[in-house]
């Protein structure tokens, strides 16, 4: 069994060093990058958590504001506020037309008492 042996020349071993060295500098580069670029996005995250929970907070306020307006609400503030009853009510139905022209629209509305 015969080796062969390869020596590799100085050029050789300098120009591979100083790829490897530029590897591993971009390596580092770009792992400090992703580490930087994760511990902002769980900064931002966290004011995002913290924002919604104050907005829930007031959403659930105006919620229970709501319910007691409308609570207070009664036929008499209505009269107060001009509105009226209705001796005739209007009700609005839709009539499919089975029509094919172009100036009738295919679901027409129509007031009827």
């Amino acid at each position: 069994m015969t080796f062969k042996s390869r020596t590799l020349s100085y050029d050789t071993r300098v120009i591979a060093f100083w790829t490897l060295i530029s590897i591993f500098l971009l390596c580092v580069v770009v792992y400090a990058y992703a580490v930087r670029t994760t511990i902002s996005n769980t900064i931002a995250r966290a004011n995002l958590e913290s924002i919604s929970a104050n907005l829930g907070a007031s959403v659930g306020e105006m919620e229970f504001k709501y319910i007691s307006m409308q609570n207070d609400v009664s036929l008499q503030m209505a009269f107060e506020r001009g509105f009226q009853n209705v001796a005739e009510p209007l009700y609005i139905s839709r009539i499919t037309s089975h029509s094919l022209s172009m100036n009738v629209p295919t679901n027409s509305v129509t007031l009827s008492r």
